[in-house]
């Protein structure tokens, strides 16, 4: 998505009986992480309460019995690997594996209550469908999912147009085929193409699912780590060392899985939406020079240039 993407929260069901799968696990990860915390914080302060001879034939049950803890660990790591492979699916268009754990219904009722947040946030800044910028979109829109209704993804989602009056370069697509588009965008693109292959991306991710796969990895990476997180506090001989393992824990998932997977989700997202916009007859040139505008008026403002793998985008460079 866009780079001046604002962060997305979700609204908390009123019951949680009522809740989504995906929201539910959302509420409870917080409590998931102190259970790991003060699991592994017990099992240390229990460690270092052992006399001494205590623990030496804690060590040495546990040398008899390697084979079987061995065993017990790689039945886990088969469980999680088999639980991985079985929640593999194709991704549509592209055809790449990916993990997706919750299911499309669910997402859909979360897709909801993201929506109704955002229109709560933007009443009283949406144009009126008789605004001309309004009918540009729609226009854009129309064309590219008209375009491409042989996809039945592109044809199965009934596509909403919000434009709303925000200086932010910003336009997202809702899972459920809400689009939002903010007039700071339209001031920034130079004509009709530019606007036609980013919306193009916008609707890609849609199309492509790409929230309910990245809701779904995260999940899965968060549900592993919390046996990281365990281990640190039960290993380090201190909180403030423990607090410090866990803010490295984090910062390794974020570096070395979050954002290069993100990164993945955007590149895919620019070549369906490009594909999108040539089916629609735009000019797909207008892509690169949107980017090399976007660098340009970076390099002009003195933002720094930060490495592509501290992003959750590619470069600019490497989009053009």
């Amino acid at each position: 998505m866009t780079e001046e993407m604002i962060n997305r929260s979700f609204h908390t069901s009123p019951s949680l009986l009522a809740a989504p799968v995906p929201l539910f696990w959302i509420i409870v990860k917080p409590a998931q992480k102190l259970f790991a915390i003060i699991l592994g914080r017990s099992i240390r302060k229990w460690w270092k309460a052992l006399p001494p001879n205590k623990r030496e034939l804690f060590k040495e049950s546990a040398r008899k019995n390697k084979w079987k803890i061995l065993l017990g660990v790689s039945s886990l790591g088969v469980v999680f690997v088999m639980f991985y492979f079985t929640h593999l699916e194709e991704t549509p268009i592209t055809g790449r594996a990916r993990l997706l754990v919750f299911g499309k219904e669910h997402f859909r009722e979360l897709s909801q209550m993201e929506y109704d947040m955002w229109m709560e946030q933007f009443k009283d800044q949406m144009l009126p469908e008789t605004d001309a910028r309004y009918q540009v979109v729609e226009r854009v829109v129309g064309h590219l999912s008209e375009s491409n209704k042989d996809i039945p993804q592109v044809a199965a989602l009934q596509w909403v147009i919000h434009v709303v009056d925000e200086p932010g370069v910003n336009a997202f697509v809702l899972p459920n085929g809400q689009v939002f588009v903010f007039t700071g965008l339209l001031d920034a693109v130079s004509d009709i193409h530019q606007l036609s292959f980013i919306l193009g991306h916008e609707i890609a991710h849609a199309v492509l699912e790409h929230a309910a796969e990245k809701a779904s990895l995260v999940h899965f990476l968060d549900f592993l780590s919390l046996i990281f997180l365990t281990m640190i506090w039960a290993i380090c001989p201190r909180d403030s060392l423990a607090v410090v393992g866990q803010w490295i824990q984090s910062k390794l998932q974020e570096y070395m899985f979050d954002r290069p997977y993100s990164r993945t989700l955007e590149a895919e997202a620019d070549k369906v939406g490009l594909q999108f916009a040539a089916k629609a007859c735009v000019d797909v040139r207008a892509s690169s020079v949107f980017w090399q505008q976007m660098e340009l008026a970076e390099t002009i403002q003195g933002q720094p240039k930060l490495p592509e793998w501290l992003s959750t985008h590619p470069s600019h460079e490497n989009r053009a």
